[in-house]
């Protein structure tokens, strides 16, 4: 895989592999964040947004102190740390998974459901792809990561469900009240 690095269409692929670096990462939660609160007046989406960020990097922490896998070594080798699992695509996961499930949730056709989740997978699988080109991760690394971020991304939106129930539950009582 490294020796792609350089090729034209790589390019692009390790540009869209930034969305999965630390700045990508805070910028487009922070972003998606503002929108959830401007435009949908949607606070709690974007409090669960940013708590499966923090939840998958802590965790990423967690799993490569335990795992303790040494990085692939490669001429350009950037990143320290221990490698598995993918940090990159394991957050990278998290974040545009949660923001994938609310634009869904939100969304009215399934025309637009499809065009959202398709987008997303195509990217999720592009920052894996980014990384394993840069030669930071072995391909188990990638794994690890969407399988770990995967498990974390559906707690979370167990949490989001459960939390909306109750949200609605509670909206319903009150207009009985009134």
């Amino acid at each position: 895989m490294y020796s792609l690095h350089d090729q034209p269409l790589v390019s692009f692929i390790k540009w869209v592999g930034i969305l999965g670096t630390t700045i990508g990462i805070v910028t487009v939660l922070f972003v998606s964040m503002l929108l959830f609160i401007i435009f949908q007046k949607n606070v709690k989406a974007a409090t669960v947004l940013f708590l499966s960020v923090l939840i998958g990097n802590v965790g990423n922490k967690l799993l490569k102190a335990l795992i303790e896998r040494e990085r692939p070594t490669f001429p350009e080798h950037i990143e320290d740390g221990f490698s598995f699992p993918s940090g990159h695509v394991m957050v990278g996961l998290l974040l545009f998974g949660m923001i994938a499930y609310y634009l869904i949730r939100a969304s009215q056709t399934i025309k637009v459901k499809q065009t959202i989740l398709i987008s997303t997978s195509l990217l999720l699988i592009l920052i894996g792809f980014s990384r394993l080109l840069e030669g930071e991760y072995f391909l188990t690394d990638i794994i690890g990561g969407y399988i770990a971020g995967g498990l974390v991304l559906i707690g979370m939106i167990s949490i989001d469900q459960v939390l909306h129930t109750k949200i609605e539950r509670r909206k319903g009582k009150n207009d009985v009240a009134l």
